[in-house]
């Protein structure tokens, strides 16, 4: 009883328990206290699941897989198709060089509407996005989307302008969306006017069947809409995304975006006369309307970069289907993928690096943005 007790620390105590062994000297009991058997050693870290391999982060959809498959079975026939045709015509006279020219100007005209009426789609949702970003981010995301599968290109513009126009990405994805439904709508209203109400037989055992999908469309998606309302968390979730679209409702606003895209593809059908006429193949507007247009429809299919095989098949079965034979569709191919890829695929990538820091830049946004 009067022996002086002595302290013990107990089995597998922690640090803590530890300090009273140095009551004269606290630092020198902070310092135990720093022992392999804290919270800060690496046996409890080692627990921690280490992060997924880069293969399976990686990994792409099967959306992706399905449009890179579709590409190059399109892709494949249409290479098959051209080496049985003759040699292709190719822009040779000053005309034919002038009209090449023009054809890559009225295609950065288009893209300037296009850009402006992001810009305006944007504002109206309340972002602040400087028009100088508006319009390098929407040649950026055009790079994207010609290099890159899965529209990758979309990706890039939602992660980098949602803050730069101090905005959420949700938001930017639904102002992307109604430029997707506003395309649809004017092309589908095109294909169906010009190709069976004006051209007759070119394309109209088809016009039925694409209107009868299109109501079926609507329709589908008004009923998922009302759904979505009932369900309160779908509801939050989806709302900034639908927003855009539903505003379109707006006399003022949806009938002014819906006149731009009009003018957009107003000038991509002359951006598609004018390679013709860089080929020797001239057609009128009305042609030239339905090849776009055609073209267009194509392109809704899941495909790899750049619309790869699918909008080749389509051209090659709209010009012959407006007159044009042997080598004159593979140079109007050859000189239209020229005009529609190259200077604005080459643009994007100077404005990636230049303007937005490049690949390295955009990945650790990417990983801000999930984190």
């Amino acid at each position: 009883m009067g022996r002086p007790r002595r302290w013990h620390a107990p089995e597998n105590s922690g640090s803590r328990d530890r300090v009273p062994a140095y009551p004269d000297d606290p630092a020198r009991g902070r310092a135990r206290s720093l022992s392999t058997e804290t919270p800060t050693s690496e046996h409890p870290l080692a627990a921690v699941a280490p992060p997924p391999p880069a293969a399976q982060r990686r990994r792409r959809s099967p959306l992706s897989l399905l449009g890179i498959l579709v590409s190059v079975v399109a892709l494949g026939g249409v290479v098959y198709w051209a080496l049985q045709q003759d040699a292709p015509t190719l822009p040779s006279s000053p005309a034919e060089v002038a009209a090449l020219i023009g054809a890559i100007a009225l295609y950065g005209l288009a893209t300037v509407v296009r850009s402006e009426r992001w810009q305006r789609l944007l504002v109206d949702e309340g972002a602040t996005p400087h028009r100088a970003d508006t319009y390098s981010l929407t040649v950026v995301g055009y790079m994207g989307n010609n290099v890159l599968p899965a529209r990758a290109g979309d990706a890039i513009r939602v992660v980098l302008m949602a803050p730069r126009a101090n905005t959420s990405n949700r938001t930017v994805v639904g102002t992307l969306v109604a430029e997707r439904i506003l395309d649809v709508v004017v092309l589908l209203v095109l294909f169906v006017v010009v190709g069976y109400g004006l051209l007759g037989e070119v394309g109209g055992s088809s016009v039925e069947l694409i209107a009868v999908v299109a109501i079926v469309g609507i329709s589908f998606a008004a009923v998922v809409w009302r759904l979505i309302r009932k369900n309160e968390r779908l509801h939050g979730m989806l709302a900034p995304i639908a927003s855009a679209t539903l505003g379109l409702r707006k006399a003022h606003h949806g009938l002014r975006l819906l006149g731009m895209t009009l003018v957009i593809w107003a000038i991509e059908a002359g951006v598609w006369m004018a390679v013709g006429a860089a080929v020797g193949f001239g057609m009128t507007p009305i042609e030239g309307l339905y090849l776009v247009a055609l073209a267009s429809v194509f392109s809704m299919i899941p495909s790899g970069p750049g619309y790869a095989g699918t909008q080749d098949a389509a051209v090659a079965i709209g010009i012959k289907a407006i007159g044009g034979t042997g080598g004159v569709k593979v140079g109007y191919l050859l000189m239209l993928r020229f005009v529609i890829v190259v200077p604005i695929t080459l643009l994007g990538l100077i404005l990636m690096i230049t303007r937005y820091g490049g690949l390295k830049k955009l990945r650790s946004l990417r990983a801000e943005a999930k984190g």
